[in-house]
């Protein structure tokens, strides 16, 4: 853990271009250490942003959202031709858009999530005005320990393409001295394709270029190094060539990581034939897909003649679905369906039927576990009989103990899958990464795993509970945690299970902890949790409404549930972002794009009058509006104006005729967020939506 960061020496100004105040603070912080406490400045419109930049600061840093964003500020740079150094934050970072700012000039690139990496993207920034003398000045000390402790290696060439300094990292790195490197010219480095790869960026520096590319150098003893190198050219005042600065982060950890992952997914794979219950999937047309080694061993064909099958020739012994199909009943109504089964040999099957489905939510197929139950049954039976003699005719006692709480509950059934599909969509809005997504999703699939050791009528009790009642309850995390303890998740689903009840003043259970001791995604999971359970009907209350969930949660945040998480769950839980009103007075244009952006899941309300749009959208406002700018009766300028006057967070998209710039301007001015030039292109379209609705949701 870095407990302390240096200061970036000799940096005076710096303009913080439309960041949120929390974040403003935090880079406040990291950039004043030591003593030196650079001129902040802040501009969040056009006539801020003008006098920011007269005269320019030194470093400029920006959101690729803010407003105005990173993209605006480049676009501004250039038009004025100022030399101004900008780095990109970016909360939902990606390669693609790394690659677009970086090539439209942006000094550095990084997630918010890589802040530590701030001081460094400092000293590549001023570098991009500043010759190797000024890296190298006496009177830089403290700048030349930044860069000689960094963690990256780090190497400066000239025009001539010599290596005219190099850090220790980079030294270690490549296993040479320091005096081995300096002087050398850098292509010896650099063999076979990797020298064409070398060549191409080094025409990028020559025109001013920024760029980031992985590549291989080759190290002393003549191994190749993948590593990912960030270069920035080096100019003078006058923009003059003076050579390159660039940055190499060592990659053979992250590729250390991917072969991880890929050890666990066949670690999955194992597991799933490792199952000792049957478990087989089937797509929509109910054709087997896949099936592990205890259904192939029951069914007592190899898996060449199971794969493609129909599941009820194979299963049943027909030709058509049988009455009471779980397939059918999970496509029907979308949820987890349960059933016993008993097949011909007298075998008890409890089988469930879990749904498979795409990115909108469509189920392309289901999953089937079909647990043998059998004994398990008998002994059930024979427990039951026990614990009736043993409680002296109590009916408390009467259900025995299961590891399968949606077979033996039908009022829960479904409970666990809503919570992932809330914890999932929440952690989403946070900007959780798609590997912490799937952790987040199995954590809420298994989190109340533990109540099948508690008995039905204990459960469903529609009285209130007696002490010895909730004791057993409030087990249900411990138990649930050593089931899974010891299956080895790549995330902490037992730990986070284990912990989804405690609270931050610790009234929670079962351990009592408290604040940052629970783990974050207990804490998402505790919020998710709140809102399924108190929006599903329960035998001993009905169910309430989203509304006083919400209540709930705001009622209990900063005390019981994480204020942060709670906010998040509000704000993505109650906006309904894809609705989307359409005007053209082109029927047929209109048509094409209703139909177009209906098959990306998105609820269209489309019309070819104006007029009657603007007096229906002020009584029933949508996120998102697209319109054309030439019409009859009123133009998108007026349709503009109305709609941002009655709902201001809408976002608008214009629609303009090829060369109609002064009314994009115009359009653009007065709040339209995006426009598209005629004859657009439908997947332009689907973009600048897609693009809308991510805008409204931060801005809601």
């Amino acid at each position: 853990m870095v407990t302390e960061r240096m200061g970036v020496p000799s940096l005076k100004s710096i303009l913080l271009l439309g960041l949120p105040p929390a974040l403003q603070q935090e880079l406040r912080e990291r950039l004043s250490r030591d003593g030196k406490k650079p001129v902040f400045s802040t501009a969040f419109n056009q006539d801020e942003l003008d006098r920011a930049l007269n005269p320019p600061p030194q470093l400029i840093i920006a959101l690729t959202d803010g407003s105005p964003g990173a993209r605006e500020a480049l676009a501004y740079l250039e038009r004025h031709m100022l030399v101004s150094p900008l780095v990109v934050l970016d909360p939902r970072p990606s390669s693609e858009a790394m690659a677009e700012l970086l090539q439209k000039g942006a000094a550095d690139y990084l997630g918010l999530n890589q802040l530590d990496n701030l001081e460094a993207a400092a000293v590549k920034a001023l570098n991009r005005r500043t010759s190797r003398q000024h890296l190298l000045d006496t009177s830089e000390g403290r700048y030349r320990l930044l860069v000689e402790t960094m963690r990256d290696g780090m190497m400066a060439v000239d025009a001539e393409l010599s290596i005219s300094f190099v850090n220790p990292a980079l030294c270690r790195m490549l296993g040479y001295q320091e005096q081995e490197l300096v002087g050398l010219n850098l292509y010896p480095l650099f063999q076979g394709p990797n020298r064409e790869i070398l060549t191409k960026e080094i025409a990028q520096r020559q025109q001013g270029q920024a760029s980031s590319y992985e590549i291989e150098v080759t190290t002393r003893d003549g191994s190749q190094l993948l590593v990912f190198i960030s270069a920035s050219p080096l100019l003078d005042v006058d923009g003059s060539f003076l050579g390159s600065m660039a940055v190499y982060t060592d990659q053979s950890e992250l590729r250390m990581a991917e072969a991880e992952v890929r050890k666990a997914a066949e670690e999955w794979r194992q597991c799933f034939n490792s199952l000792e219950d049957l478990v087989v999937v089937i797509d929509r047309h109910y054709r087997v897909q896949r099936c592990n080694k205890a259904m192939r061993e029951y069914l007592g064909k190899p898996y060449s003649q199971i794969v493609g099958q129909p599941c009820y020739r194979l299963l049943h012994g027909c030709d058509t679905p049988p009455s009471e199909c779980l397939h059918q009943r999970m496509q029907v109504n979308g949820k987890v369906q349960t059933m016993d089964y008993r097949d011909s040999q007298g075998r008890l099957f409890v089988v469930s039927a879990s749904p498979i489905t795409d990115e909108q939510g469509d189920i392309l197929g289901t999953v089937h576990l079909y647990k043998d139950v059998t004994e398990h049954r008998l002994q059930e039976q024979e427990r039951v009989e026990l614990l009736l003699e043993l409680a002296k005719g109590l009916e408390a006692t009467t259900m025995a103990l299961t590891n399968m709480v949606d077979s033996r509950d039908p009022y829960t059934s479904g409970h666990s899958q809503r919570v992932a599909e809330l914890v999932v969509m929440v952690g989403s809005h946070l900007g959780f990464s798609e590997d912490e997504l799937t952790g987040l999703k199995f954590c809420g699939l298994l989190h109340d795993i533990g109540k099948g050791a508690i008995p039905l009528d204990i459960l469903n009790k529609p009285g209130p509970l007696t002490e010895h009642e909730r004791g057993i309850i409030n087990d249900h995390p411990s138990t649930a945690y050593r089931i899974l303890e010891s299956i080895s998740f790549p995330w902490p689903v037992a730990q986070v299970v284990y912990e989804h009840h405690e609270r931050l003043d610790g009234s929670g259970y079962p351990q009592g902890i408290k604040g940052k001791e629970i783990h974050p995604w207990a804490r998402l999971l505790a919020v998710c949790d709140v809102v399924e359970a108190m929006t599903s009907h329960r035998p001993y209350r009905p169910a309430h409404g989203m509304r006083d969930a919400f209540q709930v949660l705001e009622e209990g945040s900063g005390d019981k549930f994480d204020p942060e998480l709670v906010q998040a769950a509000l704000a993505s839980l109650s906006v309904n972002d894809r609705r989307v009103t359409v005007i053209d007075d082109d029927p047929g244009v209109l048509d094409v794009y209703c139909s177009f952006l209906q098959r990306g899941n998105y609820e269209i309300t489309p019309y070819n009058d104006p007029v009657r749009a603007v007096e229906e959208f002020a009584q029933n406002p949508t996120p998102i509006l697209v319109t054309d700018l030439k019409m009859p009766g009123k133009s998108g300028l007026e349709v503009l104006q109305e709609v941002k006057k009655a709902h201001p967070d809408t976002e608008v998209i214009v629609v303009t005729g090829h060369g109609d710039k002064d009314s994009v301007v115009a359009a653009m001015r007065m709040g339209a967020s995006d426009f598209l030039e005629k004859p657009v292109q439908m997947a332009e379209l689907q973009k600048a939506v897609d693009r809308a609705r991510k805008r409204f949701n931060k801005g809601s």
